[in-house]
């Protein structure tokens, strides 16, 4: 093929080529059949299958909200059958308090309502009296010595100390054989 290239080509149209004219390669033409003409689709048709797209759609948004108020089931929140017909069986009558014992409950309640209503009021007031006196001493320490103040509203470590001497690392247990990470799938598939 190169052969009758370079016999139909002058010599000077070669040197313009890079490397001649050795980069030009051939290949078997890619034939291809004409597109064909496309039918025209009837209107009511494709209004028709429109139509049956926006049903089914529709379809599948009711059944979404149909489902969407189910839980999922856990199994160990259901109840067997078993219990649920010895359910009328199973079922305890309490007996009716006598009038006094209920009185003496909802007195005992209230009593204990106003006890620890006061102490929580006599516990808030001594809190509050505390943060007024240290509020007004740390005024006066401001006035007299106002190193001494900065000093004092630095936090103190030494308070509350916090050390940890733990074992960074656990020791490794003599004898174990560490899965090879084969198992098998167990848990239920839920489908609404």
């Amino acid at each position: 093929m190169l052969s009758l290239f370079s016999r139909y080509v002058p010599s000077c149209y070669r040197n313009l080529l890079p490397n001649g004219a050795c980069n030009i390669h051939t290949s078997s033409q890619l034939w291809a059949e004409p597109m064909r003409k496309r039918r025209r689709m009837d209107p009511a048709l494709l209004k028709m299958r429109e139509q049956r797209k926006i049903r089914k759609l529709e379809k599948g948004i009711r059944q979404l909200k149909k489902h969407a108020k189910k839980m999922k089931p856990i199994d160990e929140m259901e109840v067997s059958p078993k219990l649920q017909r010895e359910l009328a069986d199973r079922k305890r009558q309490l007996p009716d308090l006598p009038p006094n014992i209920v009185s003496f409950r909802q007195d005992l309640i209230r009593v204990w309502s106003r006890v620890q209503s006061a102490y929580y009021k006599d516990e808030t007031k001594i809190i509050s009296a505390m943060l007024h006196c240290q509020n007004a001493a740390l005024e006066d320490l401001k006035e007299a010595d106002p190193g001494l103040y900065d000093a004092a509203m630095q936090p103190d470590l030494s308070l509350i100390p916090f050390k940890i001497d733990a074992v960074t690392e656990t020791p490794p247990l003599k004898n174990y054989q560490p899965p090879d990470g084969k198992y098998t799938e167990t848990t239920k598939k839920w489908r609404p």
